[in-house]
């Protein structure tokens, strides 16, 4: 508890209003620990009994269902496949398909025996229950893969270029999914929204200017954040697994496996519009509008009644009438100077370090 919410206190000194607390591949006992927490941090944020920060979200579920030659810095104990389907799922995470309320996002390799059934039954939405949002990443998919995928009910990428096979002109794989509009079109599909993390060292600058030219519109920035964000080189941990840290680069020790980031979003913003010449505008979006497009949390979804979450929460990722009162003052070169979270400030920079 106390864990989520230094986080959700420090965030937003990186402009940060809301976020998901993201959990690598981890034990079943692990899972139903932090479930329970998260469940409780997000009950009393409600009721205001949490300290004041970012609005924390459900969870995103980085795993356990990964290729195993794709794991990357997870745990290798415990990658496993699907191949229960959602009996997989209710038996690691410890949940079943009606009591999701606290899960966001689960990422896995679509590619799994028993993929598509999780798939399919976590993006579902009725009266009963909320939908996840199902993302690819881990994985060894190929571009056919990513198609069926998006037919289940996949619309994200996961950390678009790692972890999953890099694009060839005969051999797309993921990849090749930004750019097949037309396809995706005929087949009554869309194209999937892709995570980067844009620290210039995950992904090389001329990538994320290719990827955002292919599909501006499904470009979502993220930090991939650990615990040591903000902290000075040294050896710090993730999960139960040390990490080395070398300015901004996190790395299993002895290894070059990145193992998390440790830029914050604010500089991730003013990185991605540089690498990609876009406009301030344009960076904002892949910060805040699309990842709450993403999420189902956007103006029209909100419209809709949000089975499992109580009332309809109020729209986030954008200014206008009947949507959170959540807002990052910035200046020109795009520094955070204040960052608002329901209509209170929560961070103010000194401007006497200016």
């Amino acid at each position: 508890m106390a864990d989520i919410s230094y986080v959700s206190e420090r965030l937003v000194e990186t402009g940060v209003t809301s976020f998901c607390p993201t959990m690598v591949s981890s034990s079943s006992e692990t899972y139903r620990h932090v479930l329970a927490l998260m469940r409780e941090a997000r009950q009393n944020q409600a009721t205001g009994r949490g300290k004041f920060g970012a609005n924390v979200l459900g969870l995103h579920l980085e795993g356990p269902f990964f290729a195993k030659s794709k794991r990357g810095a997870h745990d290798k104990q415990h990658v496993i496949s699907p191949s229960d389907g959602m009996g997989s799922v209710a038996k690691v995470y410890g949940v079943r398909s009606e009591s999701l309320r606290d899960i966001d996002i689960v990422t896995l390799a679509p590619e799994l025996e028993g993929a598509h059934e999780v798939i399919a039954e976590l993006t579902r939405s009725d009266r009963d229950r909320a939908s996840v949002v199902v993302s690819c990443g881990h994985t060894e998919a190929t571009y056919n893969d990513g198609i069926e995928a998006l037919r289940q009910g996949a619309t994200l990428l996961t950390h678009l270029y790692n972890a999953m096979n890099p694009f060839h002109h005969r051999n797309p794989g993921l990849v090749g999914l930004l750019s097949s509009e037309a396809k995706l079109a005929s087949m009554s599909l869309k194209r999937p929204y892709y995570s980067m993390i844009v620290d210039g060292i995950h992904v090389h600058e001329s990538a994320v200017a290719m990827a955002f030219s292919s599909h501006p519109d499904g470009c979502v920035l993220v930090t991939d954040a650990m615990a040591a964000l903000g902290l000075d080189d040294g050896q710090h941990t993730l999960g139960n697994m040390k990490v080395d840290i070398r300015g901004d680069r996190a790395t299993l020790p002895g290894t070059e496996t990145l193992a998390g980031a440790v830029v914050g979003l604010d500089e991730i913003v003013r990185r991605f519009r540089r690498f990609t010449c876009c406009s301030a505008g344009q960076a904002l979006q892949c910060a805040t509008m699309h990842p709450s497009i993403v999420l189902k949390r956007n103006a029209a979804a909100a419209k809709k009644k949000q089975i499992g979450r109580g009332l309809v929460d109020a729209p986030i990722g954008t200014i206008e009438a009947g949507a959170r009162a959540d807002i990052t003052i910035l200046d020109d070169a795009l520094t955070v100077l204040e960052t608002w979270v329901a209509g209170r400030c929560a961070y103010q920079r000194n401007l006497k370090q200016n």
